[in-house]
């Protein structure tokens, strides 16, 4: 019998990402889990100090730290969620995506990660692979990965 204790949640605060939420909530509520959602950013530095989104070519996203408005949009998301589970671990990350996701998912003992086939690295993608690919090879746990409609 599968049985999930921790699961974790991982959002660039793409469509996609958005679009997998209810799943990560659906999860929880099933197996009366503790959710983690887990944004992880780069500094300026990194690859690159931007990224174009896979929505629009034309769109940049620069890359931000804490304090920021993304971790507004962090805190946001773990509001609306701890109206409906009760609580939820919000965490942002520094470094690469993927082995991030990985390395969180080890330290904290997580049972399944659920995240978005697409996100926002439309180019980022072409070039370097995919954060869902990475993940799903090196997670140590189940990934259960979601689609945006129409992917």
């Amino acid at each position: 019998m599968v049985t999930y204790t921790k699961i974790l949640f991982c959002t660039d605060f793409s469509e996609g990402a958005q679009a997998a939420v209810p799943v990560a909530v659906d999860l929880a509520k099933k197996y009366g889990a503790e959710l983690h959602v887990l944004h992880v950013y780069r500094e300026a530095g990194h690859i690159a100090e931007f990224e174009i989104s896979s929505q629009a070519d034309t769109e940049i996203r620069m890359v931000q730290p804490p304090g920021t408005e993304v971790e507004k949009r962090l805190d946001t998301l773990c509001e609306a969620i701890s109206a409906e589970l009760g609580s939820c671990r919000r965490k942002m990350l520094r470094g690469k995506a993927g082995p991030e996701i990985i390395r969180y998912a080890k330290e904290a003992g997580i049972d399944v990660i659920v995240m978005s086939s697409h996100g926002l690295s439309g180019l980022e993608h072409a070039l370097f692979g995919s954060t869902a690919e990475r993940v799903l090879r090196e997670s140590p746990c189940n990934v259960f990965i979601v689609k945006k409609r129409g992917q």
